[in-house]
């Protein structure tokens, strides 16, 4: 009997986890290490590269064949999307959990939802299927017991999406833990984003979001909306508010989210998209609401959100103006434009200009 066939005969589910890359290779050099340590029994690291400027692949490479008993499998676009290549799967699942992994070359950055789809795509094609996908950022570390716990809660609340808590590498506290809904979502920072968290005598808790961090996703849930929008993670959000897109999908399907604060994982959170005032994040956090109310917000509330999101898109251009930022005021009314427009392309501001380039034609 087989590693693989072992493991599934005890009725184990199988779980990939997907970490996407982009000029990072120190931050995921570490978070592979964490993953490493995982207690879970049966699971395969799957890494995209997303198009990385600097050396990430011959660094995670090297750090690979440097560390004892690893097998690192390295597929292009086009093989990862096929689900891989016979001879390395076969050797991938000959050698235990803690010592495997993928990476896939993803010619382009298309943001971490483009990347995650393309892991994903591998990782449910492949032979044998993950169970589930568990979505890992790159510049965090997982606790030995996170995927056990995850797992575990899923398989008790039969939910379909589950979530860790968030917890900041340098401080020790608490970035998410998710309980919200579907309105704080979409008229933060005018009321509170999060609710309350539960009591500490309470291990979980449902939430219309679950953080990206740290996000565990069983392979129904998966199918079900690839099913009925052709993709997995929406591609147009790029970098915020995609977690709540697919959430919130995913409970239109019939679907729950739990958040658990017995699976946690430390995170750095300090990369350049999550600074105070990165124009790319100003761009998309103002572009993704609105391209997500009208599938989302009933009419009536389609209308306040919108007369409301002029005046906050108004009074972020003017703060950001009054901190000598004009490159983050181009980016909030680019933003706005294109959302106002529908624009569901990249945003592009190498060359100074703020456009959206089209990715419909991009698979995953």
């Amino acid at each position: 009997m087989g590693m693989e066939d072992e493991i599934q005969s005890r009725k184990i589910p199988r779980v990939a986890i997907v970490v996407v890359n982009w000029n990072g290779w120190q931050d995921t050099l570490e978070c592979l290490e964490s993953v490493r340590h995982l207690d879970y029994p049966d699971y395969l690291t799957v890494v995209v590269d997303n198009g990385s400027q600097d050396d990430s692949p011959s660094r995670i490479k090297e750090w690979a064949g440097k560390t004892e008993g690893y097998l690192l499998a390295d597929y292009a676009e086009a093989v990862a999307r096929a689900g891989g290549d016979a001879v390395q799967e076969q050797a991938l699942a000959a050698t235990l959990p803690a010592n495997r992994a993928v990476l896939i070359r993803n010619p382009i950055n298309s943001g971490p939802t483009g990347g995650a789809n393309l892991g994903m795509e591998y990782a449910l094609k492949r032979e044998p299927p993950a169970d589930y996908i568990f979505l890992l950022d790159n510049d965090a570390k997982a606790e030995k017991d996170t995927l056990t716990h995850l797992v575990g809660l899923d398989r008790e609340k039969n939910a379909g999406i589950i979530g860790g808590v968030v917890i900041s590498l340098q401080t020790g506290k608490v970035q998410f833990a998710e309980r919200t809904t579907l309105l704080r979502w979409f008229f933060a920072p005018l009321v509170k984003y999060d609710l309350p968290l539960p009591g500490k005598e309470v291990d979980y808790w449902p939430s219309a979001g679950v953080s990206g961090p740290a996000m565990l996703i069983r392979r129904d849930v998966l199918d079900t909306v690839h099913a009925a929008t052709g993709r997995y993670l929406a591609v147009e959000t790029f970098i915020d508010g995609w977690e709540f897109e697919f959430c919130y999908r995913s409970s239109l399907a019939g679907f729950r989210s739990f958040v658990t604060r017995k699976g946690f994982v430390r995170h750095k959170g300090e990369r350049s998209t999550r600074r105070p005032l990165s124009p790319i994040r100003y761009y998309y956090t103002t572009r993704t609401r609105l391209l997500l109310a009208p599938n989302f917000l009933p009419l009536h509330w389609r209308v306040i959100f919108h007369f409301w999101y002029v005046v906050l898109t108004a009074a972020r251009v003017a703060k950001v103006l009054k901190q000598g930022r004009s490159d983050v005021a181009r980016a909030i009314v680019s933003g706005w434009r294109d959302g106002f427009k529908g624009e569901r392309g990249i945003w592009n501001i190498a060359d100074g200009r703020c456009y959206a380039q089209d990715l419909s034609t991009r698979p995953g």
